[in-house]
């Protein structure tokens, strides 16, 4: 009777440390290209349920260096980082691009991320939002290619996930052309920021590249096979 009980309280152990086991957060760190007033972010948070948190950390105007040296966020991210099992992504580029070369970003988005991870977070890379600039009707003219490519080679060397947001813009935008990709500017001819309609696609879009690498995440992500499939066949 006694080693029946044993077994049976054995037997039980797993399910307990399931049912124990935190939800995962999410903060989001970045520019303004992931910020609420003119990123995806608000779009991406607004496909999540059930996360323990998604918040959109990023600011307007900054790079690697930059966005640690604003107080608020950088504090909220370290907090958040003490929580079990939360997540951070990273995306920069925008900025750094004007400012420096892809080997001191490189450096920049090295440093950082190990910083967050030591802090607690789990780093996930985020390669820069194409910019809907274009040569001609079909043909972007790309110049954060390099960017992106340095952010990859940074994730790889450090054994994080990636997510090649640049790659999957860069392939929609080429395939909706210039006339439909600006119906996503902020205003005018703002073809790097994202109107109402924007945060919400590219938050989709980031959405699906996540659980595409982390499967994790697929319960914590409403589906939306309309939008997936609009984005895979460059329609809107």
């Amino acid at each position: 009777m006694f080693a029946s009980l044993v077994s049976l309280a054995v037997a039980a152990l797993p399910l307990v440390s399931a049912a124990a086991a935190p939800k995962p957060g999410i903060i989001l760190i970045g520019d303004s290209t992931v910020e609420q007033n003119a990123g995806w972010g608000p779009g991406f948070c607004n496909d999540t349920v059930g996360l323990a948190t998604c918040t959109d950390l990023a600011v307007s105007g900054t790079t690697v260096i930059s966005w640690q040296h604003q107080p608020t966020q950088y504090n909220a991210a370290l907090k958040a980082c003490t929580v079990p099992n939360t997540f951070a992504t990273i995306q920069f580029g925008h900025n750094d691009q004007k400012i420096y070369n892809t080997s001191v970003y490189g450096a920049d988005l090295t440093a950082f991320a190990k910083l967050i991870k030591t802090k607690g977070c789990t780093p996930i890379i985020i390669t820069s939002l194409a910019r809907r600039n274009f040569v001609s009707a079909h043909v972007p003219d790309d110049i954060l290619e390099p960017y992106a490519l340095e952010a990859i080679s940074v994730a790889e060397s450090l054994g994080l996930t990636y997510l090649d947001l640049h790659q999957a813009s860069l392939t929609y935008i080429t395939k909706l052309g210039s006339t439909l990709s600006y119906e996503f500017n902020y205003q005018g001819t703002d073809h790097t920021h994202l109107d109402t309609m924007g945060q919400v696609y590219f938050g989709r879009m980031v959405a699906d590249l996540l659980i595409a690498k982390l499967p994790m995440f697929k319960s914590f992500i409403v589906p939306n096979a309309t939008m997936t499939k609009a984005e895979a066949n460059g329609t809107l």
